[in-house]
Parts: C-alpha cells; structure tokens; sequence
C-alpha cells in the first residue's frame, strides 16, 4: 500500500488547486468590476404607432396566487396596447389553473390581448411552455417574466430601445432586486449572493463582451435569436444559460442593464432555497458537458473560451471540495503523513479559496447603496451566506455528480412561500428534513476533535455550513405555514380587485385561446359576465 499515500497526496493537491483556480476567477471578476468602465449601449425608440409587437410571456406552474399580482405588473407597462400580447403558460396541476382562468378572463374583458394555454403534457418543463408559446404567436421580441417578479412600467421602453439600437442583440437581460430581502437571515444571505452575481458577474462579463446568460426572467428576446439558437430546449434544468451561450455561439450578441432593477421575491425556506440551487448546479454542469465540445470548436477567441468554461465549471467546486474533504481524512487522522508541499499547497489554496467568493460577496453591496454606516450588516450577510452556502456542500455535491454522470432529473419549481402539502408527503418531510447535512456536519466535527482539532479552523466553515443549514431544514419541517405567504394571499386578493379596476382598452382586440394541443379558456364557463368581478 506504498502507492496509496503519494496518490492521495496528489489527489488533494489536484482538487485544491482546481478550487484555487475557480476562487482566483472570481477575484479576477471582482478586480475588472472596478477596473472597466460600464459599457453605454445607445438606445432608439420610434414613434408608438412604429413599435414593434411584443409577446410577455409568464411560465406557471402551480404558483397559488401569484399570478393576479403579475398579471398586473405586466398589464401596466408602458407600450401600446395595440402592440402588447400577454399570454399566460400555466402548467400548473393543482388550484392554482383555475386563478389563472378568472384573471386572464377578467383582463380579456378589459381590452387587453391575453391568452391562457395549459398543456395537458408536460414535456420540456418551462423551456416546453416557453417554446410552444411561441409556436403560437409571431412577435419579433419575447419579453419573459416569473411570476414573482414585477416589472416597472418602463421596463420595455428600456430593454426595447436597446435592442433596436443594435440589431445584432439576441436578448437584453435586467437586474433582480429584492423585494423580501429583510425577512429573514437566509433571505439577507441569498440577496448578497445574487448581488454579488448581478453586479459582479453579470456586470463585468458585459464589460469584457462575454455573453450575458440569461436568468430566466426579466429579460427581453429577439425572436430571430431564439431561433438562429435553435430554440428552447429541455434536456438541461438550466434552459435560460443553454440558450443564451447557443445564441452566442450562432453569433448574436447580448446586452445587460445593471441599472434597470426588477423586484421578485425569495425563497422564504431553506428547503425551497436548497432545491433551487440543486437545480442551477446541476444545469450548470449540464451545459457544461453538452455544450464544452461546441465552445473548443467554435470561432470564438481562446481568453473568452477560457472565461466561458471557468464559468460553466463554478458549481463544480462543490464536488471537487466534498472529495477534497473525504481525501484529507487520513491526513486529518494522521494515517498519512502529508509531505510539505502537500502542506504549503493546502494553506495557499486554502486562502485563496476565500479570497474569490468574500471579495465578489463585499463588491456586489459595495458597489450598491450601501454607505459606511451598514458595512457591519454587510459583513454579517456575507459571512452568513459563506457559510449557509457551505451547508451546500452534500446536495450541490450531489447535483454535480449526476449531471457529469447524465443522470436526469425533472425540473423542479422553486416555491416562493410554503404550499401545503399532502400528509404523508409532509410526514417525509418532516423526518428527513436537515437529516443528511446534520449527520455529516456531526460526524466531520466529532472525527475532528478525536483525531486532530487543529484541523478545525481549515474545516470549520464545511462543518458550520452543514450545522447551519441542516438546523433551517429541520426547522422548515416543523413550520406549517409561514406569515409571509398570509401577506401573500392578501395582496394577491388585492391585485385581483385591481385587475377589474383597470381602465378598458378599446383599442386593442380580445385574443382568443388558440388550440394547437392547448387547453382553452372561456370566460363563459368561469361565471363572468361583462366587468363584473373575477
């Protein structure tokens, strides 16, 4: 067994090195967003009567009350009714259908272009929905939203002007806000994260003319992109990231607008949150293995194929850290001794893998409105969302290995607020919620303290962030409902109300529900007559 102790020693060398190099690319991120300037994309609109026709799209899926208050937001913006269709692509198999009915019923009967299509097959997930909607309609530019975002009324004028500005634009991407960022500590920890992607990442991969993914909502398409990329495809869980780097690589071009903020909300449980990043890490890793062969073939420059692979490759740092965690072990245990350049390596890489994430966290609320006198609040969300996403350690872990191996999963809606859930669903809930991550954090800490607690500050972050998190999961399981989603369903009766008030639009001409393997709406068969209520 001589053989066994130089090919650990290597083995850990080659995984901390690979999370130095996904640490050092996020600090070179954070470094060029304060080098480069912001780039000034020019922006033409013509009169009203010359404007182009947009479809908004809003994917559903068993989203309760949400889709009244989004309904709303988007039958304000700013854009002649004539030239606005709205359709609404609810796949949903609960209550929530029948919502979506009465509203999209009541906004028809005020004038406004606006379809329901459900399909009974729910093939493609939301890249299906996205796809069939366009079969469906011929509108140049798709405007797509979720429906926990809420637009301003300019937005399209914005996001408009700059994709007529340039015809060689694919799609026009706009920034999140966060509308319950101060709910609670998990919700302040996910908003550092996302700002930290939104004005670091995003930000400066336009500055450099990288491609701008796509985050699935709050963005504007060009419809010959769409196509020119071959469309909307399902077989990753990431659809928005695959489409906008086959757009690039069919040779169109995107845009970021880092100063046009979009109000959503995030998830309120660390179990939504957990599936929702399970989700884009194992998308990430999707795109990577299906669309790596593409991007090594094609005519872009080598830094930018460099660049675009080292994003793709990120989420990967989490498999590559739990096996650098299981290599240490006999380190840890002293069953090998490691050499010192195993030594030095481990603390070098060991620094630089903080440097990334904690200067990218600090920057993306640095470089918001954030003044001298909340730096200790932003310090205490970074610190929580470094450690929270450690407890990510196990499921990211997970998600990761599985797309490397092709193993499929389906797409899997990251719920807003709680839902209720059937008794034995919830039973299961309840007795495995936290169970993995509490097990490993334990087991990590005891194994530590046994065998060598001066491992403990190297390995404290992994076994806090497991703690953590395992702790929130067990909490969720003991909630049944949550105050947020009785906030929910009073605004979603107040945007209800609302949609009635709405002033008509004579101008513009009902739609009618089209066929085409599509479920129909009628207003008659929901009980409404003329603008009498929803």
């Amino acid at each position: 067994m001589a053989w066994l102790a130089p090919l650990l020693e290597a083995s850990l060398i080659l995984g901390l090195g690979m999370l130095a190099l996904l640490s050092l690319h996020l600090a070179m991120l954070t470094t060029l967003r304060w080098l480069l300037p912001e780039p000034v994309r020019a922006t033409r609109l013509p009169a009203d009567d010359e404007l182009p026709t947009v479809v908004v799209q809003l994917p559903l899926y068993n989203e309760g009350e949400l889709v009244e208050r989004a309904l709303v937001s988007i039958a304000v913006l700013d854009w002649p009714r004539e030239r606005l269709v709205i359709q609404v692509l609810d796949d949903s198999t609960d209550g929530s259908l029948s919502r979506s009915r009465r509203a999209v019923a009541a906004l028809r009967l005020r004038g406004w272009r606006v379809s329901l299509h459900h399909r009974r097959l729910r093939s493609g997930f939301k890249a299906g929905a996205l796809a069939a909607g366009l079969e469906v309609c011929d509108a140049p530019f798709v405007a797509i939203f979720d429906a926990d975002f809420l637009p301003p009324p300019h937005f399209l004028r914005r996001t408009l002007g700059v994709l007529l500005a340039d015809p060689g634009l694919g799609h026009v991407q706009a920034r999140w806000l966060h509308a319950n960022r101060a709910a609670s500590r998990l919700t302040r920890a996910q908003a550092r994260l996302l700002d930290g992607h939104f004005r670091v990442e995003q930000s400066v991969r336009h500055r450099l003319g990288l491609p701008v993914p796509f985050n699935g909502t709050c963005g504007v398409w060009r419809r010959a992109a769409i196509e020119a990329a071959g469309g909307w495809s399902g077989d990753t869980l990431t659809e928005d990231l695959d489409l906008s780097l086959r757009a690039r690589l069919a040779g169109w071009d995107s845009a970021y607008l880092e100063d046009l903020g979009v109000p959503g909300e995030l998830p309120v449980s660390a179990r939504a949150w957990r599936a929702q990043q399970f989700r884009w890490t194992k998308g990430f890793v999707q795109c990577l293995r299906k669309l790596a062969p593409r991007l090594r073939a094609s005519q872009l420059p080598a830094w930018q194929k460099l660049l675009l692979g080292l994003q793709l490759a990120q989420p990967l740092s989490f498999l590559v850290g739990s096996l650098c965690v299981l290599t240490a072990l006999p380190f840890i245990a002293g069953q090998v001794t490691p050499s010192p350049v195993l030594t030095a390596v481990a603390l070098t890489t060991t620094s630089i893998g903080l440097l990334g994430p904690i200067s990218m966290l600090l920057t993306g609320g640095l470089v918001g409105r954030y003044r001298l006198a909340t730096l200790p609040k932003l310090l205490r969300d970074v610190a929580i969302a470094l450690l929270l996403t450690s407890g990510l350690l196990l499921s990211n872990a997970r998600a990761a290995l599985e797309a490397l191996l092709g193993i499929q999963s389906p797409f899997v809606r990251t719920p807003k607020g709680p839902r209720q859930l059937g008794t034995e669903q919830r039973r299961r809930l309840r007795a495995l919620a936290g169970v993995p991550e509490l097990a490993a954090g334990g087991a990590l800490l005891l194994f530590v303290l046994v065998e060598q607690p001066l491992a403990l500050p190297a390995l404290g972050l992994a076994i806090g962030g497991l703690l953590g998190l395992g702790s929130l999961l067990r909490l969720d399981a003991r909630s049944t409902r949550a105050r947020h989603l009785e906030a929910g369903g009073a605004a979603a009766s107040e945007a209800a109300s609302i949609i009635v008030s709405l002033p008509p639009q004579p101008g513009a001409p009902a739609a009618k529900p089209r066929e085409l393997g599509w479920a129909p709406t009628e207003p008659a068969r929901l009980g409404l007559r003329g603008d009498a209520g929803v």
